[in-house]
């Protein structure tokens, strides 16, 4: 199995990036993931004289696949998550839903073993570990890995883990796939800027479903179908998540739009996947049971 380490990482996502890897088509890798890199003595500043922090996002890769090409999706089976034991989650002046609500910054160093986040001697809770940020190389301009899109990238969405499988509609040759910012655990929403910030090490297999794309990321689970749908507007991205839901469920239930609308409204749940990053993630949920198809 063909490895990628940490000695191969980007901050943006480009078509340009240089392929840590070369993979064939359903082929397994293991890919490691940085560790959370930003300083100690960044908590410890006075901001008030001192400008805050630029963020930027490290992701491992990128992998090219082989007979991947523009117009195809590209699936990504989550096989394993293996975890370090020492995580960090932060907040400060400049992230989190209340940044402008805080004066000062926060570190919090924890353990993670045992199935579980070690909060504090009386505090633990279990992992949900998960992938915040996985996606390929747009066409156009790059895009910092910080971005999410429709490329996927930076959406922390919750279910990119352990036994699913994310599908991304590629853009360029080779699709140049890269991941990373692994949590053992966050809330949907992401309220404080981060999850348990922590490297690993991920056992993915990547196929090419050919001249079938869709316009958004998608997350498989044993039982439902999520759309992933970045925007700067929450309200505008749960609306095109509804749109995108509807198509689907028209698709394979060969129904009208009408009923696939009163499909959507019994059956499917909009969720915040982040509301921190320079634009927020939406999802909607489609139970596999409401499709005939």
């Amino acid at each position: 199995m063909k490895q990628v380490t940490t000695t191969s990482v980007i901050h943006v996502m480009s078509k340009n990036n240089p392929p840590a890897a070369v993979v064939a088509n359903g082929e397994i890798i293991s890919v490691e993931t940085a560790k959370p890199g930003i300083p100690d003595e960044v908590f410890t500043k006075d901001y008030s004289v001192t400008p805050f922090p630029k963020r930027i996002l490290t992701i491992t890769g990128p992998i090219f696949v082989e007979d991947c090409e523009p117009g195809d999706t590209l699936k990504i089976d989550v096989l394993d998550i293996q975890l370090d034991v020492a995580g960090k989650m932060w907040m400060g002046q400049w992230m989190g839903i209340l940044m402008n609500e805080v004066d000062h910054c926060y570190l919090k160093k924890v353990q993670v073993h045992d199935g579980r986040v070690h909060f504090s001697e009386k505090l633990s809770f279990p992992i949900k570990p998960m992938i915040g940020t996985i996606g390929v190389a747009p066409a156009g301009e790059e895009i910092a890995c910080l971005v999410p899109g429709e490329h996927g990238a930076n959406m922390d969405a919750i279910n990119a883990t352990i036994g699913n499988s994310v599908y991304l509609p590629v853009q360029v040759k080779g699709g140049l796939l890269a991941v990373g910012d692994v949590h053992a655990a966050m809330g949907l929403g992401e309220v404080l800027g981060t999850g348990v910030e922590i490297g690993s090490v991920l056992t993915l297999r990547l196929s090419v479903i050919k001249n079938k794309t869709f316009a958004h990321p998608l997350v498989e689970t044993p039982t439902s179908y999520e759309f992933l749908i970045s925007d700067g507007d929450l309200l505008n991205g749960f609306k095109e998540a509804t749109r995108t839901a509807i198509d689907f469920i028209r698709e394979r239930n060969g129904v009208s739009f009408d009923e696939a609308y009163a499909i959507t409204g019994q059956t499917c749940d909009l969720r915040v996947m982040q509301v921190v990053n320079p634009i927020s993630t939406v999802s909607i949920e489609i139970p596999k049971s409401v499709l005939t198809h």
